[in-house]
């Protein structure tokens, strides 16, 4: 009778295992599931918003009929005051904290994504003493939440080349790309990072749109004759409202614009002057 029950009881034993087995594995494809649409940066869902920043940040902060303060306002006031994102006092908490919750509630927050990079670099890391997620992470998150906000593309095309990964800011520099800003500040701001990142050809393309559609700023501009990539050509492509041909071909540089559109000084704009013109 014992050499009979231990087959059955290997049996059971063995299917046991495989359920288990089963559900282990099922565990895991749910898992890597949410790591693949996350990238592992966790869900949006929050108790307070999540909230698109470019809605509120140029919207009062009390609404003049009714007195009710913006969510913008309510969340800017108690963790994202100025000497909070200087890094220099915090009301609630410590800055990682206070960047932490101020881009769960508005993933998209510009100036607090800004924060959280000075933040990381200060201490040398990706990962901000006490914040939730790491720099990328926060930036995956904004993406995730409004794949069409410019300016977070180009924040995050900034991050990647200043931490040395280039082609990772290759890649990213063809997404904001892609988003085709008809904005001129936008593209504005493209161009001074295309110029940041030495891809000429970008940077002539959307100067020649930015001043076309009434850019003023001189910065982008000068940078590019001081580099000898402004010609004859693009200063009458970029006249308010002409259409601007596509940029020229990668190759040898375009001609010297004339000497009366030369700039005050010879030298290109320091990395701060590309700073984006209107966050």
């Amino acid at each position: 009778m014992m050499t009979n029950r231990r087959p059955a009881r290997l049996a059971r034993s063995l299917a046991h295992a495989g359920r288990a087995a089963l559900m282990s594995a099922c565990a895991l494809s749910a898992t890597l599931a949410i790591a693949q649409t996350a990238g592992g940066c966790g869900p949006l869902e929050n108790n307070f918003g999540p909230y698109d920043y470019r809605e509120y940040k140029d919207a009062p902060e009390k609404d003049p009929r009714t007195g009710t303060s913006s969510n913008l306002f309510l969340v800017e006031s108690a963790h994202f005051l100025e000497t909070c994102e200087a890094m220099v006092y915090c009301a609630a908490g410590t800055p990682g904290r206070e960047f932490d919750y101020t881009l769960r509630a508005f993933p998209n927050h510009h100036r607090a994504l800004v924060a959280m990079v000075r933040l990381a670099s200060k201490y040398k890391t990706e990962h901000a003493p006490d914040a939730r997620y790491s720099v990328p992470c926060y930036f995956n998150r904004a993406i995730r939440f409004v794949p069409d906000d410019i300016v977070v593309r180009l924040l995050f095309v900034v991050y990647l080349k200043d931490s040395n990964r280039m082609d990772a800011a290759r890649k990213a520099l063809d997404d904001a790309k892609k988003l085709s800003p008809t904005n001129p500040f936008s593209q504005y701001n493209l161009g001074m990072v295309a110029l940041d990142m030495n891809d000429m050809d970008t940077a002539v393309e959307y100067a020649r749109k930015a001043y076309a559609a009434g850019m003023l700023q001189p910065g982008l501009k000068q940078r590019l004759i001081a580099a000898r990539r402004w010609s004859a050509e693009d200063e009458a492509a970029s006249q308010p409202g002409a259409t601007p041909p596509e940029a020229p071909a990668s190759g040898a540089p375009a001609p010297a614009a004339p000497a009366t559109s030369a700039p005050a000084s010879s030298t290109p704009a320091s990395p701060a002057a590309s700073a984006p013109a209107k966050p």
